[in-house]
């Protein structure tokens, strides 16, 4: 059904302008609104990470790279301050979100080394920035990204970890009870429906009996492959929006976080060199939260 607008229907005009300038002003609203959620809980929290730099299988990184397959590996502790950056350069990475017009601080708490054929060296890092962006509102499914600069970097063999910045990739979640008791009981009935399909697969291609039998077969197991690919593809999906599978640990104030997330550096692409690429270096894995000993001791 269309709808005809004529120049002697200025109310309608006028309305249907309100409408839109209202849903143009609900959009950043609502991104800001969710992200503030997830952060609000974060802020002051304080972890440990176990960075590990080097090959990831599976990935497009180039062969000569740390192609011995070694590691450079170090303990990370950080705090997600409630402060705000001040450094107008942070506060332009788009990476960390686009709810914000500025983002809080990243602290590092330790001085953190690796082992080589040196000895101890250390790793230089200095404070970073942190954002999010609500990735699925039902599942109160965040992307967690924050930054550390390593201005001398580091080496270890042939693996090596660059001096600039260096980006930290995560998703994280909300706790639900609700929602994720949904989620899991949607994951056991597309379970359940994969199992009879593979169950009646298995039937049909069995008992297929002469040419005209197969032919009638063929078609069947056809609309049944289709049918589980569709479900296969429900559950992954299901999978990769809630905390139902793989590592999971849980941080402050009904956080959880996946247990392992990436590091990458940024590249500028394109003609005009305005398009960000992100080239994974290695992962970094939760270790543990903890709170502030000094906090402790005042209690």
């Amino acid at each position: 059904m269309t709808t005809m607008l004529h120049q002697g229907s200025p109310s309608i005009v006028i309305t249907l302008l309100l409408v839109l300038l209202n849903l143009s002003w609900l959009v950043p609203f609502s991104n800001a609104f969710g992200s503030d959620a997830f952060l609000k809980r974060l802020q002051s929290a304080q972890c440990a990470l176990q960075v590990s730099v080097g090959r990831i299988p599976g990935t497009a990184m180039p062969p000569e790279w740390a192609a011995s397959g070694a590691r450079l590996g170090f303990l990370l502790e950080v705090e997600f301050c409630p402060e705000y950056c001040a450094n107008y350069d942070m506060n332009k990475e788009r990476l960390l979100g686009t709810a914000k017009p500025s983002f809080q601080a990243v602290e590092v708490l330790n001085d953190p080394s690796f082992v080589s054929s040196k000895g101890t060296e250390e790793v230089v890092v200095t404070p970073g920035a942190y954002g999010c962006d609500l990735q699925d509102l039902p599942a109160q499914q965040y992307g967690l990204r924050f930054f550390l600069d390593f201005p001398k970097g580091a080496i270890r063999n042939d693996v090596e970890l660059p001096a600039e910045r260096i980006y930290f990739i995560s998703t994280a979640w909300i706790q639900d009870g609700n929602s994720l008791e949904r989620a899991r009981q949607r994951q056991e009935d597309l379970t359940e429906k994969l199992q009879a399909i593979n169950k009646e697969l298995t039937t049909t291609n069995r008992e297929a009996n002469g040419f005209l039998g197969k032919a009638i077969g063929f078609q069947h197991s056809v609309k049944l492959v289709e049918r589980k690919e569709q479900l296969q593809s429900q559950l992954d999906r299901l999978g990769k929006t809630y905390p139902l599978q793989g590592q999971i640990i849980e941080g402050p104030n009904d956080l959880l976080f996946a247990k392992e997330g990436v590091i990458a550096v940024k590249r500028m692409r394109g003609s005009m060199g305005t398009r960000e690429q992100y080239h994974w270096v290695g992962t970094f894995s939760y270790d543990e939260f903890f709170e502030d000993e000094y906090d402790d001791e005042e209690d």
